[in-house]
């Protein structure tokens, strides 16, 4: 695996039914003629918490695509002020169907 670029891209973040913009991060990593994904993102434990998140949401891309991002159990009150909530890895099978997925990933990988 070479590591390719890490970039930040926007979408909205579905926790039960409700939608909220967030910022997320993409890590990307080429595989041959293959690319690897893999989201994170940070948010406020206390708002994650009023939004009734537990332990899984669903990002939306600005693409629509959609990835589970998880945090390892529920998030409660003794979890550090800022949860980390991160995605499996998604391949890809080059870098048109990365970028198609990932608009925010296209100047960094020319």
């Amino acid at each position: 695996m070479t590591h390719v670029q890490n970039v930040d891209g926007q979408g909205q973040l579905l926790i039960g039914e409700l939608l909220s913009p967030i910022t997320y991060h993409v890590a990307v990593e080429r595989l041959g003629p293959h690319y690897r994904a893999t989201v994170e993102m940070q948010a406020p434990r206390d708002w994650l918490i009023r939004q009734g998140f537990k332990s899984r949401a669903t990002l939306v891309l600005s693409s629509g695509d959609r990835i589970e991002l998880e945090h390892d159990g529920p998030v409660d009150v003794s979890d550090s002020l800022r949860v980390v909530l991160q995605g499996k890895a998604v391949d890809y099978g080059d870098r048109e169907a990365l970028v198609t997925a990932f608009p925010e990933a296209d100047d960094s990988l020319s």
